[in-house]
Order: structure tokens, then sequence, then C-alpha cells
């Protein structure tokens, strides 16, 4: 499950600020109408950032991912990196053995090899170490952490009440009074994701584990973060969005069907959308 970058609450409100009429009560069928082009939009983007075939979207994904090597110091990455959890060099004779570089001892911290910030795009083994070159040869450095564009979140004032302190496996769960989470918002509890595609008051329906995380078991009153997206993305994402929801509605004769906005093709402009409004934001543009 990867990230959607617009919930259906920041979808409602676009339509209305946007001049929409067709604005309906919220029943599950239309919450789930609504997440599915909200998904289907994010997965465009993704392909035309090409961002998807590594999983290397717009919020962090737990994975592992494997590299060609040269046989010399710097490692580079086609995807974009967070963090690191471990870096292993598979033999490339079957008399060599495996070797896993450490941060410090043998390649430098992220930071100080690459003076950028985040997202990193490679790797850079010092050479004061006993590992001195990553390994030569396709597939042969696997390298295990955090990856995508941006790890940011932010504290909902949403609480977990119950519902996900003894099992894993539960996809309900009933945050505190008022919930601040909305249905296509990714979370983070401990150091789980958990993705919301259903919200009933204060009971929300998730996928757990999204994203290469691992579903665990959390205490009442754990806090929940929520994802987000660069602001750009965000706005690509929802007016994709609406080009679709009122497309849905149009008329055979190309009329919206009553919503008060001109009729679209849900096509139509999409490239343009996505190529004018994310300029920079394409992977192989940040190499």
């Amino acid at each position: 499950m990867a990230h959607t970058y617009a919930s259906v609450a920041d979808a409602n409100e676009y339509m209305v600020s946007a001049g929409s009429t067709t604005f309906v009560s919220e029943n599950a069928a239309i919450v789930a109408r609504k997440l599915g082009i909200l998904e289907s939009v994010s997965r465009v983007i993704d392909a035309k950032m090409e961002r998807s075939e590594f999983g290397s979207g717009f919020g962090p994904r737990t994975a592992t991912n494997r590299y060609d090597g040269s046989g010399g110091s710097v490692l580079r990455l086609r995807d974009d990196l967070l963090s690191v959890t471990s870096i292993t060099i598979r033999p490339s004779t079957a008399s060599a053995t495996t070797s896993t570089p450490t941060v410090d001892t043998d390649y430098y911290g992220l930071d100080e090899n690459d003076g950028y910030g985040t997202p990193y795009r490679k790797i850079l083994l010092h050479g004061q170490g006993t590992i001195t070159a990553f390994g030569s040869g396709r597939r042969v450095t696997d390298v295990a952490g955090s990856w995508g564009y941006a790890d940011e979140r932010y504290t909902s004032t949403t609480t977990v009440a119950s519902g996900l302190a003894s099992d894993a496996a539960v996809t309900t769960f009933t945050t505190s009074a008022s919930p601040t989470i909305a249905v296509g918002h990714t979370l983070l509890i401990g150091t789980e994701q958990l993705y919301v595609t259903g919200l009933a008051s204060t009971t929300a329906t998730v996928v757990r584990g999204a994203n290469g995380t691992t579903a665990a078991v959390h205490a009442n009153s754990s806090a929940i973060a929520v994802y987000r997206y660069p602001r750009q993305v965000v706005d690509v994402a929802l007016r994709l969005y609406l080009r679709r929801w009122k497309a849905k509605d149009a008329g055979a004769d190309g009329s919206d069907g009553g919503g008060g906005m001109p009729g679209v093709s849900p096509q139509e402009g999409e490239d343009t959308i996505i190529r004018r409004g994310l300029f920079g934001f394409r992977l192989k543009e940040m190499v």
C-alpha cells in the first residue's frame, strides 16, 4: 500500500473551494469511490515522476533495494534514500564472503557523503575501514532502509483510545474524541505505518503494516502522527482528482452533469498538469 497524496477530507475542501455544486453526503460507497480516485491519481503521479518501479514515492517506505557495483568506493543510488538500516555486499565469487559495512567504521554518515541533505543519492566508503570497495557485478549490493522523497509528518491531537493493545492483526481501532485523521491518511504509530480506508465517528478502519513496516501492538493513548507531502504534490493530486471526479458525471455532449463546472476528459491535460506542477520532482531530474 503506497502513500495517497491527498485525503478525502482534502478533496472535499478542494471541491468546495473550486466552486463545485456536486458535493454530497458522505456514505461509505461515496467515500470509497473518492478514495479510489485519489489512490489512482497518486499512482499516476508516481509513474510520471518515474518513482513507481522501486517504490521511491513522496512518502517513506521500508525496503531493501539491490544495486549493481563497479568495484569502486561510491555506490550511486537510483532511488531516494532517507536512512540506512544495513548494507550487505554479496560475494561475487563462490570463495568470497559477504561483507556488511557499517557507518563511520567503513562509510561516511549520509549527511557527510552527500551535502545536500535528504533524500540521499549516494553512499561513500571512506577507505579507512576494513571494507574499501563495493562489490563488482550485477545486483551485488543490498541497501536496507527507508526510501522516499521525504519523511515529514505532524503529531495529531488524536490518540489511540482502544483496539490496538493486544492484537497486531486487527484492522479497526478507536481514536480519542474529535479525531483529526481522515480517510486516505497514512499514520505512524510507533514504527508501524497504518493506512486509513474508513472512518465512522471515532472508529478507524486501516491497512496494517503499510509501506513495508511491521504491524505491532500499540498501547492505549499512543500518539498518532500523520504523514504529509510536498505542497506541490498535494496540489497536483487534487487537481487531477477534481478532473476525474467531474468527468464521471459528464454527459455524452461534454456537459458536466449539472455540477457547475466544464466537463473534462479524465486524461486530457493530465500530463501537462503534472509536468508543470511538479517540474524538478522527477526522479531522473534529481540525479
